[in-house]
């Protein structure tokens, strides 16, 4: 199993290893100048440096400094500094084999291998340096395989860790993406059931006599019952999300023939005269698409209510949608008349056309909206996916 280059040794490990260096150096010096001055030879002291250097250089880049070191390591051998020297070799050699790329720490290994036989080599006595050989060698394999297995795990982790990343970017996505979707399903509530309850209530103010006063409370009360079950729908998500706490609520689903016939009805109390036509089967529209093109549906008939003329010969408003083999298409058109004061204007936030282009995205439509004459506002939605592709 192959590694990347870029495990970084750590702070502390960082620390250890310059305390440890300059601790082994200053017990050596002390030893010779208690034992024997002339042990402190010249070779001796700039194997010495060599050593402190490979420390800095194994700050800088572990690489550098672990052949820095096994520098040091040969010309401590030279210098008859064997068993210091190869001390911290053999530390060294767990050091490349946490740190380093593949091919640095095996060719370290190898080098490191074959400086322990020469310092077994230079012994007098053939036992000896058979077992000063052996032992160090297979101390350098068994610190070599302790940092090939610290390496695993860092590696292991490291990618954990980042796999952790990635799954909690994802998460705040999908979570920052509900929010939207509530966000629209909101605006879609609130803008359409509360414009519709406003001008009711403006109808029955305005208006005198008992029956239509009552039409419109009725009108009012049909609404603001509509509005709640939205509303008891969001909530619904919002618990299954476990975003708030549970209790009971009422999650009516969004049906599109229900939808089709409740805003027409809407339009008419309102005084426009309405044409609606569907074209097709809309038993075979998936539960998703429904619940999209109701809500598209939802806002347009909003925007009529807002800004559209009533009181024709002709259609002040046509709704039409036509179900194909494998998408749907719906299109509303409306009347506004500049002769005449169209429905009273409800301040607006601008986000109605926003939120229906990126539901009809979704679901891989497109909306075109505009004046195509003048006197007429329409909206197409088109190239609707009746089922969104596995």
């Amino acid at each position: 199993m192959t590694f990347s280059s870029d495990v970084a040794p750590s702070r502390r490990v960082l620390t250890i290893l310059t305390l440890a260096t300059i601790g082994g150096i200053s017990a050596d010096i002390g030893l010779a100048l208690i034992l024997d001055a002339t042990y402190l030879s010249e070779t001796l002291q700039f194997g010495y440096l060599i050593w402190i250097l490979a420390v800095a250089l194994f700050w800088l880049h572990p690489a550098a400094g672990a052949l820095a070191a096994l520098t040091g390591g040969v010309l401590g051998v030279l210098a008859s500094s064997q068993f210091e020297t190869m001390l911290l070799v053999i530390l060294f050699c767990g050091l490349s084999a946490m740190y380093c790329s593949r091919w640095v720490r095996r060719l370290y290994a190898l080098l490191a291998l074959c400086l322990a036989v020469n310092a077994g080599l230079v012994q007098s006595d053939a036992l000896l340096a058979a077992g000063f050989g052996i032992t160090i060698g297979a101390l350098m394999l068994l610190c070599y395989f302790a940092g090939h297995a610290t390496r695993k795990q860092l590696v292991s982790r490291m990618s954990a860790d980042q796999e952790l990343v990635e799954l909690r970017a994802a998460h705040e996505d999908a979570l920052a993406g509900e929010r939207r979707s509530i966000a629209r399903d909101l605006h879609d509530i609130l803008a359409h059931d509360l414009t519709v309850i406003s001008m009711q209530t403006q109808v029955a103010a305005a208006t005198g006599t008992p029956e239509s006063r009552a039409a419109a409370l009725s009108q009012i009360s049909q609404s603001a019952s509509a509005a709640l079950h939205d509303l008891r729908r969001v909530l619904l998500v919002l618990q299954r999300e476990n975003i708030i706490g549970s209790g009971p609520g009422d999650a009516p689903e969004l049906d599109l023939e229900s939808g089709l016939a409740r805003f027409t009805e809407r339009l008419q109390d309102l005084g426009f005269t309405v044409d609606t036509s569907v074209h097709g089967d809309i038993s075979s529209i998936s539960q998703s698409v429904e619940a999209c093109l109701y809500r598209i549906l939802q806002e347009c008939t909003t925007n009529v209510v807002k800004h559209g003329a009533r009181g024709h010969d002709t259609n002040d408003c046509t709704i039409e949608l036509e179900v194909k083999e494998a998408t749907v298409d719906l299109a509303v058109t409306n009347r506004t008349d500049a002769n005449q004061a169209p429905a009273p204007k409800h301040a607006t936030s601008g986000t109605g056309l926003i939120s229906m282009e990126d539901r009809a995205a979704t679901y891989g439509g497109t909306i075109e909206a505009g004046s195509p004459a003048e006197g007429i506002w329409s909206v197409q939605v088109s190239g609707i996916q009746l089922r969104l592709p596995r």
